[in-house]
């Protein structure tokens, strides 16, 4: 027994029984009193009797199953508060537990690798059943491993409890890509006194938050902070995506003179109104006056008692005649069918019913009206309907002049040649863009001062203000391009499904920012 057993030494088998569900062995304790745990004393006054079932771990491929015959006793001491108490076996009960020790430490073993719906399978074969849901409360319930020291290479990033209102900050250890602690919101303050009590961060990851750099330079003065390269990447993204807007003449190729037929004038629309009408009005006078004061659109939201998305559109309308009457999408609907409609109106059909019907197959969903509208000066032409010109839009020549030159396909690459030899501008933007993609990949970061210097000297005002950003966290955006530490643990852990165990509630940290948007019973990740 003590060597195939020995959790079970302690005990007196009076019987091992083959079952259908497995062995059921049936045993008592060998001690012949026990220690009261509320005040320690040991007392051999047994009160009453009562049978436990304990579920053990397998034996020789069966699930095993001990019938506890189990004593409580009186305790003698006077000033205890507790009358009676039940004895426990040492290594194999506790309180309340109708698992064996060993049993339970290899669930929590299996709930840690493998979570719940997964862990479930694996411990079915194992011959210890348990639920999904039983190995998640089992996580909930470990304590949280002692955390004396910061890691060497820290990963710190934000995600959102409640998108827009809510947000915490979750702590990467970045060498053992694994998440070590939660802060309760995203302010230097708080990162800044975990810092103190954790000392030890030689490294630490971060984005461009000014909040994470005040809080590494005020509590971690000696350690490197490093730029994330995914958000520096996004952020030269951004800028390009800007210079493209401010440069959207040029995206029209100069050779494509056919202009699309206009569709009929609309008639004049009467502006509503009435008590609804008369409430927009009022309440876009009142956003237009707080939004051009500087107030947030959160904090016009709280203070009007409308929905944030409700005070944004009211604060980026030109005008409110958008807001009272909307706008038609009968032309824009019909944009995907134009270039259907003039090439069978140069095969010799006509018949706008007949059209209308075909692109209605296609997947159109408007009206015939607009069908025929869009044939009428067709009609009064004796020209053939023109070709739609080949305009670039704002997303794909940003796509392209971010992307590698090995991803564009013959056709891209050639017609990004075309657009930057008639934009010397975004042929500027191009170069500034290659170079920091080369500087990045091969981690010169040594050559980041005279990047920003080449880059400050163009004359695109985004790209301009993109190196003063950078001059500002020199230091960071220097080590995060020169060292081979990055963010990307801990946007692994921010993007993908991760969950922590925060104040005994397990969180699920969603895509996009999205982190505990949703408290979920979900796998587990990582423990």
């Amino acid at each position: 027994m003590k060597l195939l057993l020995p959790h079970l030494s302690g005990l007196v088998v009076e019987e091992v029984r083959d079952t259908e569900t497995g062995l059921r062995i049936t045993a008592r304790s060998a001690s012949e009193q026990a220690c009261c745990p509320g005040c320690g004393a040991g007392s051999a006054r047994v009160h009453d009797r009562y049978r436990r079932r304990i579920a053990d771990l397998a034996v020789g491929g069966r699930a095993a199953t001990i019938a506890l015959s189990v004593r409580r006793f009186r305790c003698q001491t006077s000033g205890c508060p507790r009358r009676t108490f039940a004895e426990q076996v040492e290594g194999l009960t506790f309180r309340y537990g109708r698992r064996s020790l060993l049993q339970r430490g290899l669930l929590e073993a299996v709930a840690l690798a493998l979570a719940g719906r997964a862990g479930s399978r694996l411990a079915e074969h194992l011959h210890c059943r348990a639920g999904a849901n039983t190995l998640l409360n089992l996580i909930r319930t470990l304590p949280d491993p002692p955390l004396q020291r910061a890691p060497r290479v820290l990963g710190v990033d934000d995600f959102a409890l409640k998108r827009g209102h809510v947000y915490a900050t979750v702590l990467i250890d970045i060498e053992a890509r694994r998440p070590i602690d939660v802060l309760p919101d995203r302010t230097a303050e708080t990162l800044a006194d975990w810092l103190r009590k954790h000392p030890g961060a030689e490294i630490v990851c971060r984005d461009r938050a000014s909040a994470y750099a005040e809080a590494v330079r005020t509590a971690a003065p000696d350690a490197v902070q490093v730029a994330d390269r995914f958000h520096l990447w996004k952020n030269l993204a951004e800028t390009v995506e800007k210079c493209v807007i401010a440069h959207r003449a040029c995206l029209k190729n100069p050779d494509d003179q056919a202009q699309i037929p206009a569709p009929a004038p609309e008639p004049q629309v009467q502006l509503p109104d009435g008590r609804r009408a008369s409430t927009t009005r009022e309440r876009f006078a009142t956003v237009k006056e707080l939004y051009g004061k500087g107030v947030g659109i959160g904090r016009i939201a709280e203070l009007l008692g409308l929905d944030r998305k409700t005070v944004r559109k009211y604060a980026h309308a030109p005008a409110v005649e958008e807001l009272l009457v909307p706008s038609r999408q009968g032309g824009r609907a019909l944009t995907p069918w134009v270039g259907y409609l003039n090439q069978r109106w140069n095969d010799g059909c006509t018949d706008s019913g007949l059209l209308f019907r075909e692109i209605q197959t296609l997947g159109y969903r408007g009206s015939n009206r607009s069908v025929r509208r869009w044939l009428e000066p067709l009609r009064s032409s004796p020209a053939p309907a023109p070709r739609l010109p080949t305009t670039l839009t704002v997303r794909q020549a940003t796509g392209w002049l971010t992307r590698h030159p090995d991803a564009l396909t013959s056709d891209e690459a050639l017609q990004l040649k075309h657009l930057l030899a008639r934009c010397p501008e975004l042929a500027t933007a191009a170069e500034r863009v290659r170079d920091f993609a080369l500087m990045m990949k091969n981690l010169d970061g040594e050559h980041l001062p005279e990047w920003i210097e080449q880059t400050e000297a163009t004359n695109l005002p985004p790209l301009r203000n993109f190196a003063r950003h950078l001059r500002q966290d020199l230091d960071a955006v220097t080590a995060g391009l020169t060292l081979r530490w990055n963010s990307g643990p801990v946007e692994g852990h921010v993007n993908l499904e991760v969950t922590w165990n925060l104040s005994g509630v397990i969180m699920s940290p969603r895509c996009n920012h999205g982190l505990g948007r949703r408290l979920e019973r979900r796998e587990v990740a990582d423990g």
